[in-house]
């Protein structure tokens, strides 16, 4: 199976190709929420993270939103993207960018989307270091009572724990919208709307904890890799059947993502 945390995946997937692949939910779906946070169409500034060659910003801006920034780990995107709305939709931004190393300044964006984005982080290596990378950078970007948006197929006992660690600080509201499409039994029949509405004490926690929470999760790994690579000890295995639900989870990433790569 690809991996889809590695950025070389997503480089080989995009190069030549202009079509279109729409990650979970469009535009028509999300709008009554995207609505509901009241961003202005004219001054919000908006930010897509992981755009790929999604329809949603161009469904965006066609609806009023005059400030839309686009980032992706891909240049085959980036450039696919530029070519495909410099005549139609000339002010839209496209930039190549690590979601783990945002280049805007503090406090400057109003909304951040993140369509399955998380997911894709959390099937590579690092995975839950690279994710909580990745979301202190948005709470950095956002302004307070700015939102971050996750649409995703992970449930909220897979999801919250990312945004509730102790350098985030966040108002989460958790909906979910049912799929159109059928799987096979005993896959999740809704995507989940995670909408974290940054709150005033966010900088402070997050330059308070963030080193600290880093450090732990980079001794999980550490202790995880050594488990693996030492199974013949019974005591290890014992353990290593704690960090199950953790494989489980990374597995599942990869299983759904597959399984929406082929249903559209």
């Amino acid at each position: 199976m690809p991996n889809y945390g590695d950025p070389k995946y997503w480089e080989e997937r995009y190069k030549n190709t202009d079509s279109t692949f729409e990650w979970l939910e469009d535009y028509d779906s999300l709008k009554c929420l995207i609505d509901k946070l009241q961003i202005s169409k004219e001054n919000g500034k908006i930010l897509n993270l992981g755009c790929g060659n999604s329809k949603i910003c161009e469904n965006m801006y066609d609806d009023g939103y005059k400030n839309i920034y686009n980032i992706d780990i891909s240049h085959n995107v980036i450039n696919t993207m530029i070519e495909r709305n410099k005549i139609l939709r000339p002010n839209i931004k496209f930039e190549v960018m690590d979601v783990r190393d945002l280049k805007y300044e503090n406090n400057s964006i109003d909304l951040a989307i993140d369509k399955s984005t998380i997911d894709a982080l959390l099937c590579g290596e690092n995975s839950f270091i690279n994710v909580a990378k990745m979301i202190k950078e948005v709470q950095r970007v956002l302004k307070v009572g700015g939102y971050y948006m996750i649409i995703s197929y992970g449930t909220p006992e897979n999801r919250v724990l990312h945004l509730k660690r102790k350098f985030e600080s966040f108002k989460i509201d958790i909906y979910t919208i049912k799929k159109d499409y059928v799987e096979d039994e005993g896959y999740e029949q809704y995507h989940y709307i995670y909408i974290c509405k940054k709150l005033p004490d966010a900088d402070i926690v997050s330059k308070k904890n963030f080193q600290f929470v880093i450090q732990e999760l980079e001794k999980d790994e550490k202790i995880e890799e050594e488990l693996i690579n030492n199974m013949n000890d019974t005591k290890n295995i014992m353990i290593l059947n704690k960090l199950s639900d953790k494989n489980k989870d990374i597995n599942d990433n990869e299983n759904k993502i597959k399984d929406e790569i082929n249903d559209n």
